[in-house]
Parts: C-alpha cells; sequence; structure tokens
C-alpha cells in the first residue's frame, strides 16, 4: 500500500504545549524510505528558551541537555529532506506536533515541506472507535495492541511505537483502514 513512498513516524518533544509560545526540544523519525531501508533521525534542539521544570519532568530534556545544541534553523534542511514526499505518521500530530513543527518553519521564515500524507493514529483510533480502558492515548493503544513502550515520552520511542502501532492498526481492521486510505489518498490526488 505504502510501497511508493517514505513512510516515517514522527514525534516531538516541546518546552511546553502551546505551539505560539513554546518551542521543539527534541525530533525524531523513525521508518524507511521507498526502498525499504530503516531510518531513524533523532537530535536534540536548543529551543533558545528555559525549558519549563514540569516539562523537564515528562520528557526528562533539561536546559543542560541543549545547552551545546544547535538551534531548530541548523536542523531545517534535514527535516525538509525527511518529510518532503513522505507520509509522516504520528500520534495527534494533527493538533500538536505539525503545529509545532510549522510554527518553528514560520519563526525561521522558510517554507514548510510539504508530505504526500499525514496519518494522524489518534484520528484513526476515534474513526475506527478502538481505545484500550476508555483510553485513546499512546501509550494505552500500545499496550492494547501489545506494542511495548519503553522510554515513553522520548521522540525516538514514540515515533517507533506509532509506527509499530499504524501497522497494527491496519492489520487488525485491513478493510476499514483501506477504505479510509482510498478516501485520504483520492482527496490528496485531487
Amino acid at each position: 500500500m505504502f510501497g511508493n513512498f517514505q513512510v516515517l513516524g514522527f514525534d516531538l518533544e516541546t518546552t511546553g504545549f502551546a505551539s505560539n509560545k513554546h518551542k521543539i526540544v527534541q525530533y525524531a523519525f523513525v521508518g524507511s524510505d521507498k526502498e525499504g531501508n530503516h531510518i531513524n533521525v533523532e537530535s536534540l534542539v536548543n529551543p533558545n528558551m528555559k525549558i519549563p521544570s514540569e516539562t523537564t519532568d515528562i520528557h526528562g530534556i533539561s536546559d543542560m541537555d541543549v545547552k551545546n545544541i544547535p538551534y531548530f534553523s541548523e536542523h531545517i534542511e534535514k527535516i525538509t529532506n525527511l518529510v518532503e514526499g513522505s507520509i509522516i505518521v504520528g500520534h495527534n500530530i494533527n493538533k500538536f506536533d505539525w503545529p509545532f513543527l510549522e510554527m518553528e518553519y514560520l519563526r525561521c521564515g522558510i517554507e514548510m515541506p510539504k508530505p504526500y500524507a499525514i496519518i494522524d493514529t489518534l484520528v484513526l483510533a476515534r474513526k475506527f472507535k478502538i481505545d484500550h480502558y476508555g483510553s485513546k492515548k499512546l501509550g494505552s493503544l500500545c499496550e492494547k495492541f501489545g506494542i511495548t513502550l519503553e522510554r515513553a515520552h522520548s521522540a525516538d520511542a514514540d515515533a517507533g511505537a506509532t509506527l509499530l502501532l499504524l501497522w497494527r492498526v491496519m492489520k487488525t481492521y485491513p478493510e476499514k483502514f483501506q477504505t479510509w486510505w482510498d478516501e485520504l489518498d483520492k482527496s490528496i490526488s485531487n
């Protein structure tokens, strides 16, 4: 189904929850290119602002961790090359990760790369009525499908888990997923 595309799980860790005032501190892309070669790109980012202790408590990234790390502008070329024309998969990507990425590009005055498609596994969970004890959080859904999620809230672990979650949803609900994908693919093509 995705054979002609680079498919990448994507996740961010940030200084907070509002993309208009907080910034990225870590990003990860995990997946494979069109030929099936594995891709695993993860990096810290210096947000050029203080990382609040309450967010450090969530993802474990502190001001000291990013002190000598390049700012987002120095990561743009690498991120653009990964995103352009790819299928990007994330959990709650539409409401969280993608707006953060767009805001960082906007701050740098650079045009945002255009993926072929963005697949939000949270949207799929809602559409297919999938939950685990009433929760649609990434960790809960991974538990439901037997996916080990060690180091939750680390961008590379969450990106990889999201990609596995998509695969399990596709295998568990093949007809529903095919119908959903066909509709998305048709809307993209028009």
